[in-house]
């Protein structure tokens, strides 16, 4: 059975493990403090499967954990700003073969990381989770501890938010 355990975790790390460690990092915008964070969330999976507690969706168990421990992480450190996901020191360096199209494009990622670190609470985390993390509502309302429909509403009014900004 320990076997089984094994090969089930090994499955669900290599399957989330990155998007554990982006959405960590969206968070806390600290690379260190969000690999640990990514590392006590999968302890805690392992802990959870070693003793063999039912899972329903393994994704939104992990999420979940994650999440909580993000929001443990600052009580902790009694700060509830959120700071710009990375901040590009290096500048731009044209013998590391990066195309204008390039720099275009994670440009317009970070206007887009940083508008949605903007929005109230309330969507900011529905609409990370749906168009970073490519989350189902069902599965973000689990995660959230609401509806799938809810999750869909907050989705399409965190939506209609980022146009306004955008515009």
């Amino acid at each position: 059975m320990n076997d089984d355990i094994k090969q089930k975790f090994e499955m669900i790390y290599e399957k989330e493990s990155d998007a554990i460690f982006r959405f960590c990092l969206f968070r806390v915008s600290d690379r260190e403090q969000a690999l640990d964070i990514t590392q006590e969330t999968f302890l805690r999976l392992w802990k959870n499967l070693s003793e063999q507690k039912e899972i329903q969706s393994e994704r939104a168990f992990i999420f979940s954990v994650a999440r909580n421990l993000v929001i443990d992480w600052y009580r902790k450190k009694k700060s509830v700003s959120f700071e710009d996901l990375s901040t590009d020191e290096e500048g731009y360096d044209p013998s590391d073969g990066m195309t204008l199209n390039h720099l275009e494009l994670k440009a317009d990622g970070r206007l887009l990381v940083d508008k949605i670190n903007e929005l109230p609470e309330t969507y900011r985390q529905p609409v990370y989770l749906r168009y970073v993390e490519d989350l189902s509502p069902p599965e973000i309302g689990e995660i959230l501890g609401i509806t799938a429909n809810a999750a869909s509403v907050r989705i399409n009014r965190g939506i209609e938010e980022l146009r306004n900004k955008l515009s």
